[in-house]
């Protein structure tokens, strides 16, 4: 069996996996990046195609040159979405929510993929593609991994080992945590399956332009799921769907084809092609906070492995690059000062819940996936449909000051006044959603603002270092408490065990 020593292994060929394999190399480092698909389908993984625009993308941290990216045509296809759209088709109800500043582009994932390939490897990283781990190594830390290459089984030594492998990362299955010498008890949260949900796209053409090619379009679909249509041309469209795996399965492009097949800019359309097959794919997401800790002795976790999508949308693009910054640098360091325990890479997690504070508002965000999850469809999309559009975008996003007196007395006033005008006309008849059910539920968003509010100011004051854990992780709990009490939830409905 072949043996290769480096100070760090990246397992994942992703954004995540790309962001700390680059950050990790450049400065000076052995680097390698495995990734089990061959080196031409690198990147080609399911996704919605929509990234959030920077003001600028060198707003993206490290070495990663994401302003080459940008301008790279075959990378950004469409820079004309100015706005989201909401439908549910069976109320009736269409909200168009304009972005106050330019919003988002849509990209071809593969070809932006295979530039944060190229990026990595410029940067330093050695890269072995048809590579396949099978196995962790470990000795009271992480010291490597098993792995087949080319048929061929493989180890790899190092001093940290980041898991970037995605959602469901089998890298967590492999680790025994429990055996790892760390402080008193592991700080490292391992994941629930419940806590991911499962995705399916199809890139389709169709014969004429859609109406909505500057939108991207999300609709309500069964289970605590939705629908997209993200055009990337006029006639080309990234359609596809999502649902969590704590509701019933769905059939998934079984439900893509009867949504299409009722659709009249849908009628002869065709699926796109790719690597001389159709453009289908489907990937799990996490819908989730992100990890309470990504850390263990020899240990980081990043992007969906360590839950850093957005817990209601699943838009991961922005989280996996920063946390694989962050995990990059923070192992970097680590190596340096001699010390990778639990308590050395201490500094991916300060760096995301205090520093830099994408996982901090990410978590808090995730209040409104359990609150939505508690409350029987009919009532949730009616729900949705009474929000001001203001409050709809600030959902889906993360920019925004939940907490401030003036947007909390607006969206109440929205909605009292919407709720008013939209009951009087039964709209929600088709619903079975009567007027005491509709104000119960709308009083429920109050009180998940008010919570969110609080998980804000709970995250700010994420510890500095591995000492101050225990304590403020009671404390989370408390507030979880409280949360769930106020939802009237009973334990075996709680999203997270206390």
């Amino acid at each position: 069996m072949a043996r290769n020593q480096y100070d760090i292994v990246v397992v994942g060929g992703g954004i995540a996996g790309c962001f700390a394999a680059a950050t990790a190399a450049a400065e000076g480092l052995a680097v390698v990046q495995l990734e089990r698909k061959p080196r031409e389908q690198g990147g080609y993984i399911a996704c919605g195609d929509a990234i959030k625009r920077p003001r600028k993308p060198t707003h993206y941290p490290g070495p990663i040159d994401m302003d080459a990216i940008a301008d790279d045509e075959a990378v950004l296809i469409d820079n004309n979405i100015d706005q989201i759209e909401y439908w549910d088709e069976q109320l009736g109800v269409r909200k168009v929510l304009p972005y106050d500043e330019p919003g988002s582009n849509v990209i071809d994932r593969y070809e932006f993929g295979q530039r944060l390939l190229e990026q990595a490897a410029a940067n330093g990283a050695e890269q072995h593609y048809d590579t396949v781990v099978n196995d962790v190594i470990q000795n009271g830390r992480v010291t490597g991994v098993k792995a087949v290459r080319d048929g061929e089984p493989v180890t790899y030594d190092c001093d940290v080992l980041i898991d970037t492998a995605g959602a469901q990362s089998i890298i967590q299955d492999l680790v025994e945590f429990d055996a790892l010498e760390t402080a008193g008890e592991p700080t490292f949260e391992m994941p629930h399956y419940t806590h991911f949900g499962s995705a399916y796209r199809e890139i389709i053409e169709t014969e004429s332009p859609v109406e909505y090619h500057n939108a991207i379009v999300g609709k309500p679909l069964e289970e605590l799921g939705y629908i997209w249509y993200f055009p990337r041309t006029p006639t080309q469209i990234n359609v596809g769907l999502g649902f969590q795996m704590n509701k019933d399965p769905i059939p998934l492009a079984d439900r893509v084809r009867r949504d299409l097949e009722g659709r009249p800019e849908f009628q002869g359309a065709t699926v796109a092609k790719r690597f001389g097959k159709t453009n289908k794919l489907g990937s799990a997401i996490a819908l989730r906070r992100p990890l309470d800790s990504m850390v263990a002795p020899g240990y980081l976790t990043a992007g969906g492995a360590a839950g850093t999508t957005h817990p209601i949308t699943g838009k991961g693009i922005r989280g996996a690059a920063y946390s694989g910054y962050s995990a990059g640098r923070a192992a970097v360091q680590a190596i340096e000062d001699g010390d990778v325990s639990e308590a050395g890479l201490w500094e991916h997690n300060r760096w995301l819940y205090r520093e830099h504070g994408e996982a901090a508002k990410l978590a808090s965000w995730d209040a409104y996936n359990v609150a939505a999850s508690s409350l029987d469809l009919h009532l949730l999309r009616a729900v949705a449909a009474l929000l001001p559009e203001a409050e709809l975008r600030e959902i889906v996003g993360t920019t925004a000051e939940i907490d401030s007196l003036k947007s909390k007395l607006l969206v109440g006033s929205g909605l009292l006044k919407n709720f008013v005008s939209e009951y009087r006309t039964g709209t929600f008849d088709t619903l079975g959603a009567s007027k005491g059910e509709l104000y119960d539920a709308i009083r429920g968003v109050k009180t998940t603002r008010d919570h969110v509010a609080t998980y804000e100011r709970h995250y700010d004051r994420y510890p500095e270092d591995r000492d101050g854990f225990e304590h403020w992780l009671a404390h989370r709990k408390q507030l979880d408490q409280a949360f769930y009490d106020d939802l009237g939830l009973s334990p075996d409905e709680y999203k997270y065990s206390l």
